[in-house]
Parts: C-alpha cells; structure tokens; sequence
C-alpha cells in the first residue's frame, strides 16, 4: 500500500508541474526585413519602434510563420535566416521566455500598411538602431541591443540571456546576463 501511495504521489506531482507551463513558451520571432536599398522595415507601436514580431504560439512552422507576417505588409520574402537566439529571465517570475531574430530580403509584393499599423516605413540600419533605442521609449532596450549586434555583424548567429526586471509603473528594465556570443554562421 505504501508504495502505491508513493507512485501515485510521484505521478500526480508530475502532472502539476507538467501543466505548470502551460503550452506557451511565449516565443517571440522578430523579422528584420531588408528592402533592395538595404533598409530595413521598423513598426511603430505605442511603446516605440520595433522589427516586426510574430509570437509564436500555433501550430505553423517558423518559415510559414515569418512568411504570413511579411505577407501582411504585401511583401514576399527570401528563405527567413536565423540571425539569434536570446534568453529573458524575468525578476518576476520564474518561466523563461524567448526571442528568435530571422532576416530576409524583400523579393517582390508592393509594400502596404495593414490597418492596425498606423506607422511602418524603411531605415538604414544604423537609424533604425537610433529608433529602437530612443530614451522615452517604453519598449525592453534589450529588443534594441539585440538587432543592433545582429545588424552590425550579419554574419553570425548570436545567442545571449537577459534579466528583465519589472517594477510597479515603470518601464521594464533588462540587464544583460550572458554576453552575446556566437552559436553559428550564416550561410
């Protein structure tokens, strides 16, 4: 009998921290879209200006995925490139998350603006950086950080962890944990 109890102890105890995560990773896949002139697209959202994102959470591969995004805005892309992979830590809770950074190159489509985005147009990476970075944005600067490695060295995947730390009211902070380093070579 005891070992029965113990075996059903031991099942059920893994059940609850197997549903503890729920099925949600919160995964997020940036696109850095380059046009022929080497820009690059930028959204513009309440909390500033970021690469446009898709959280991915259904069932789609990553390229299906990367693809419908860049269709919203009428643009057929080249193959999506993994460009990085970085950790969040959260100082308020224990589930990780990620962040996935892919680029692609604008193949054809004409450029359009869906509805729900009131500002998207093209920069030069370094300006694009300046945007991401700008002091009264409320976005992670940690997103910013992240696509200027990536632009600056094209190259090389990159991998790197940060800590966000969020306070009552203010904006999240992030403080790198893990230094960028590489994980891979584009091809």
């Amino acid at each position: 009998m005891k070992q029965f109890f113990v075996i059903g102890f031991l099942l059920l105890g893994s059940l609850v921290f197997s549903q503890e995560t729920g099925n949600d990773s919160y995964t997020i896949q940036r696109l850095i879209i380059y046009n022929p002139k080497g820009e690059i697209l930028l959204l513009q959202h309440p909390n500033g200006w970021m690469t446009p994102a898709l959280r991915h959470n259904t069932e789609t591969t990553t390229n299906q995925g990367l693809r419908e995004l860049a269709s919203e805005y009428g643009l057929k892309i080249s193959v999506p490139q993994l460009q990085g992979i970085f950790m969040y830590l959260h100082s308020d809770h224990k589930k990780p998350s990620f962040r996935q950074h892919y680029s692609a190159k604008w193949l054809g489509g004409e450029f359009i603006i869906p509805e729900n985005e009131p500002i998207a147009r093209w920069f030069p990476p370094q300006e694009a950086i300046e945007k991401m970075l700008l002091p009264e944005s409320k976005i992670v600067d940690a997103v910013g950080h992240m696509t200027e490695h990536i632009l600056n060295y094209p190259n090389t995947i990159w991998g790197g962890s940060y800590m966000l730390i969020k306070k009552e009211g203010e904006k999240t902070q992030s403080r790198m944990i893990e230094s960028f380093y590489p994980i891979g070579r584009v091809e």
